[in-house]
């Protein structure tokens, strides 16, 4: 409608609608300012008096030597393949973010009486995007020196100067995601698949740095060393950081800073231009999921909120994949599960990325047992991607109205397909290490973890809404006990299996495996197994 009306028109248009806004909001603005000064006051004490003392206690920990070791080594040895990985993979999530729910975003009611108006988008939008560009790239300031002074105390240069170069890094990365999320926003609603190609091109990317920097973890120093710091801006943001280190000097430091203050112009004119022809349809779109999927947030529903953003997205046309019907009933659902699988490569994708994550964490020689006992959330990750049929079936009983079994049977059918997944992985993995001579006799232990993972997986996917007299919590002196108990609640079902398996399973620490520790393992699987059959019968009774 805007463009029907002159230019002079909509400008002073703009101004007195704008204007207007000022005085209607001025009550809200408040309130949302002291709101924000609360937060920045209590993130501020929280951080006084739980983070400081941890960091300083790092920080002697380091100036004791107590850090030291082969791990260490090996972090510090990667820094120059390992930054540039971490800071393309969060720009590449801040991107991502963008399909959905944009730097330049309206509340629905703005975009039902403003959108149609003849008001200049730039002056309505701008102030948004810089407001959201300021919020990403403070947070990611602070974790950023934090992240800084962690690798000081490894052993990685001054604490202040790499705290400096790791604010500045962080810095880059929130505006520079920020940025192309804006991109991303503006061209959410056109050329499906040019954007598939585009997005399938920067996770490749993201993938071969972040495979660089797994080749420096292993084998220490090589010639990416030098290729990945001045391939890009991704690489350019971890110059100073680098040369913090001592690894290069002072004006590669400012190389860096120079070349990463261009990129970081040069996206942000694309942003702002991108800000100012932003469709209305988008807005419109990208307001109605921010709203549903805060009031799942709100109501700790994170599969209905996972529901709403997977809405967003267009998947372009592909061939489906059709698996042979089997000729046994007991196979029906294990076909099923397979197909369905099959359909979504990316799970797959992720379960073997988790998968070999946890056969490298195992075979870390001299590894300290925080760093061995991560190979069992990354075990668990693996095998919570190979449940997704069981989760979607969920959400919606009525796919398996027409089976034969009980809501318990069909439950404990559906860990067929991941626990043999799962086992197929784990073996090719310890085969992979010893062909490499990488084996560790804790490579034992992961086939006999595979019961406990898949159960508490299927517990996790069969849990429900969260009950209401958990929402409800009670008031303590320390605060309403429902945000706890609800994510008590999301999480119980790898929260429990993983702490049994990390309390008592020697191997799972890095001891030598005898048989209680590979004992112990069976037997939680087996609780896990029993408990996924109450929680689907309760589940299913409740819908």
């Amino acid at each position: 409608m805007a463009a029907d009306v002159p230019g002079d028109a909509v400008a002073r248009n703009t101004a007195e609608v704008l204007a207007r806004l000022r005085v209607v909001r001025a009550a809200k603005r408040d309130e949302r300012r002291r709101s924000l000064a609360y937060t920045l006051y209590c993130t501020v004490l929280l951080f006084a008096i739980w983070g400081v003392p941890l960091l300083l206690a790092v920080a002697r920990a380091g100036t004791d030597g107590r850090l030291e070791g082969a791990v260490a080594e090996r972090v510090l040895s990667a820094l120059p393949t390992l930054v540039p990985a971490v800071f393309a993979g969060v720009v590449l999530l801040l991107a991502a973010r963008g399909g959905w729910r944009g730097p330049a975003l309206l509340e629905q009611a703005a975009v039902t009486w403003l959108i149609p108006q003849p008001v200049l988008r730039r002056a309505l939008l701008l102030p948004r995007f810089i407001a959201s560009a300021v919020t990403a790239s403070s947070i990611a300031v602070g974790v950023g020196a934090v992240a800084g002074f962690l690798f000081s105390a490894l052993g990685a240069g001054s604490w202040w100067g790499m705290t400096g170069a790791g604010a500045v890094g962080g810095g880059a990365a929130g505006f520079a995601g920020t940025a192309l999320a804006a991109l991303v926003q503006r061209h959410s609603g056109t050329a499906h698949a040019h954007r598939s190609r585009i997005l399938a091109a920067a996770r490749a990317g993201v993938a071969v740095l972040w495979a660089a920097a797994g080749v420096s973890l292993a084998y220490g120093p090589w010639f990416a060393d030098i290729v990945v710091p001045w391939s890009g801006p991704w690489g350019w943001a971890a110059l100073p950081l680098r040369s913090a280190a001592g690894d290069s000097g002072v004006f590669v430091a400012g190389a860096g800073v120079v070349l990463t203050a261009l990129s970081l112009i040069v996206v942000g004119r694309y942003a702002v231009d991108a800000v100012a022809h932003m469709p209305a349809q988008v807005l419109r779109t990208q307001a109605g999921t921010a709203m549903r999927v805060q009031a799942s947030l709100y109501s700790l529903d994170l599969r209905q909120a996972r529901a709403a953003v997977r809405t967003t997205r267009r998947r372009a046309a592909r061939r489906t994949v059709r698996l042979p019907f089997p000729g046994r009933s007991w196979l029906v659902v294990p076909w099923r599960d397979a197909t369905a699988l099959l359909r979504a490569p990316g799970r797959l994708v992720w379960t073997v990325v988790w998968a070999a994550a946890t056969v490298a964490l195992l075979c870390l020689d001299s590894a300290p047992t925080p760093v061995t006992l991560m190979a069992l959330p990354a075990a668990y990750l693996a095998a919570a991607q190979l449940v997704e049929p069981a989760r979607i079936e969920t959400d919606d009983i009525r796919r398996a109205a027409h089976m034969p079994w009980s809501a318990a049977q069909l439950a404990r059918r559906h860990g067929l397909v991941p626990a043999a997944s799962l086992m197929a992985l784990f073996t090719l993995g310890g085969a992979v290490a010893r062909a490499a001579g990488w084996w560790a006799d804790s490579l034992l232990l992961l086939p006999v973890l595979v019961p406990a993972l898949v159960g508490a997986a299927l517990v996790s996917a069969y849990r429900g809404p969260v009950p209401a007299h958990l929402m409800i919590g009670s008031l303590t002196p320390m605060g309403d006990t429902g945000p706890l108990g609800a994510l008590l609640w999301q999480v119980r079902g790898p929260l429990v299996a993983l702490v049994c398996l990390a309390a008592v399973d020697g191997p799972a620490r890095g001891t030598a495996p005898d048989a209680p520790g590979l004992l112990w393992p069976l037997a939680v699987g087996a609780a896990m197994t029993w408990w996924v059959g109450v929680t689907a019968r309760r589940t299913v009774r409740q819908q």
